[in-house]
């Protein structure tokens, strides 16, 4: 025993003459180490076998390690994990850096893929009940059948009807820590190009508008076909024209903003009842005075609080919002027609466009504007369009006036800003973010390989996460503050990080 000591010493001395100032600490190595250091009958193997894990985890930096499956109650404060006739599942599957709840509802399960939407769903009840109250009552579907027609008497098959099933699994945002974005090559295209491009940019804004014959919101992109909603009997166009002639989306924006909740939601209890109380409160005997009157005040106004949403969304239309939006693009962007692609097409819905505009508005940044919309165009989800406004707010609030007349990064798939005095600011609005592969990977890039770097993270991050970043040199703030940040488990200031 004494001679292997002297041996593995001599490895140590000769392998690590220095260490760096902040080497990552071993608590322990491996699992099927640990398994192998158990069974070893020699101590002299147990200890070269912890020397070579010790010197292994040197060599490679922090281990990297699987995003877990955690408690609720790390992630947000006890006020979103239940209230009045709902409750949160109490365990949490984190998937590409966002959390997955499960939310039991009167109406049936509800999925929140992120503490933010969390947030925003649980505010939502209150306006739901309102609306089922509403669209349950005789006055209701009175209304809707002896007015609307054959179409417009399965009105309340829709509200009766269970909500159709999500299509696949969200990845969470993990994409935007990959090496490589697909371009849109518009800046690369010639003239001719773009200006067939242009006429074909001059369409509905909105075409998946919500309605009782169309469907509630497009499905993401799935490798199953997704099926169509049994009550997408017209065309859309046929459809639009007929919801400009009884202001169909006038009256959800005004039974929207008596309720306090986003007009445009993708929560499927509520856009099924709130459209169709839309449609029967601008064409049928249902008018919409009676709409209004009806669902009264509820007091429901969390989503107007704190920068979640801008008012403007409940009191202009669809076309006047996107023209108010293209004006306060124009004044950071140079592509017009890149302006225009991003605010027709996409995943960002009319709520997160202008959040977009108004995040942007807000930073002046002197360049690198059309690279963000760029980034902007390829988000898939929800989801993906929230961590681009999200990463925005993060960076206006961190830098505050400072962060004018910097610079707009894309770095592979992600988002960064160069502030005007060189602080790099790299914005994470992440639920907790675990030192994965690709993390480490994204981090080691050359982009990233900086000086005054700091991270921005919006919710938590794991130990190894955090010493990961440490050792590279970056200042660390985990539940950085911004404007809507929902509530999670740690609030009031931002908390630095300084790991040792």
């Amino acid at each position: 025993m004494h001679s292997c000591a002297i041996v593995a010493a001599r490895g140590i001395v000769a392998d690590r003459p220095s260490l760096p100032a902040r080497a990552p600490l071993i608590t322990s190595p491996p699992q099927h180490l640990r398994r192998i250091l158990r069974g070893a009958r020699s101590p002299c193997l147990a200890l070269l076998l912890a020397l070579a894990t010790a010197h292994a985890a040197d060599e490679g930096g922090v281990a990297t390690e699987e995003e877990p499956l955690i408690d609720a109650a790390s992630l947000v404060q006890p006020a979103l994990l239940s209230g009045p006739g709902y409750s949160v599942d109490s365990r949490v599957e984190l998937r590409g850096y966002m959390a997955r709840f499960l939310i039991d509802t009167p109406l049936g399960p509800l999925q929140a893929d992120s503490v933010e939407i969390l947030a925003e769903r649980e505010a939502e009840l209150p306006a739901i009940e309102a609306l089922d109250r509403v669209t349950r009552s005789d006055a209701f579907l009175r209304a809707a059948g002896n007015r609307i027609g054959a179409t417009a008497k399965s009105l309340a098959q829709i509200v009766l009807h269970p909500v159709d099933s999500v299509l696949g699994i969200p990845a969470g945002v993990a994409r935007y820590f990959g090496q490589r974005l697909e371009r849109i090559g518009n800046q690369a295209q010639a003239l001719s190009d773009r200006a067939a491009k242009t006429l074909g940019n001059d369409g509905n804004p909105y075409p998946a508008d919500a309605g009782p014959m169309t469907d509630a919101r497009e499905e993401e992109k799935s490798e199953a076909k997704p099926r169509k909603h049994w009550y997408s009997t017209i065309t859309r166009e046929a459809e639009r024209e007929f919801k400009r002639q009884v202001k169909y989306n006038q009256v959800k924006r005004e039974i929207a903003e008596r309720l306090g909740i986003d007009p445009y939601t993708g929560n499927p209890y509520a856009q099924e009842r709130l459209s169709a109380l839309a449609w029967a409160g601008s064409a049928g005997d249902f008018g919409a005075g009676s709409a209004l009157g009806t669902i009264g005040g509820i007091g429901a106004n969390a989503l107007a609080q704190g920068g979640r949403i801008n008012d403007l969304v409940w009191k202009l239309a669809p076309d006047d919002l996107r023209a108010r939006n293209r004006e306060r693009l124009q004044v950071h962007c140079r592509d017009e027609l890149l302006i225009r692609q991003f605010l027709r097409r996409g995943a960002f819905s009319p709520t997160l466009q202008t959040a977009f505009a108004d995040a942007l508005d807000a930073l002046q940044p002197a360049e690198g504007c059309d690279a963000l919309l760029e980034l902007g165009m390829t988000a898939s989800s929800d989801l993906e369009a929230r961590f681009i406004v999200n990463a925005l707010r993060l960076t206006v609030a961190h830098l505050g006036a400072r962060a004018h007349e910097g610079s707009l990064r894309r770095i592979g798939a992600g988002l960064a800003y160069v502030a005007k005095d060189g602080e790099f600011v790299l914005p994470l609005p992440v639920d907790r973010l675990s030192w994965t592969d690709e993390v480490r990977n994204f981090l080691d890039s050359g982009e990233l390989r900086v000086h005054n770097g700091t991270v921005l993270i919006g919710g938590d991050a794991s130990l190894a996460a955090r010493r990961g970043l440490t050792e590279r040199g970056w200042n660390i703030l985990v539940h950085a503050q911004r404007a809507g940040a929902p509530a999670y488990a740690r609030g009031g200031e931002p908390a630095a990080v300084d790991i040792d």
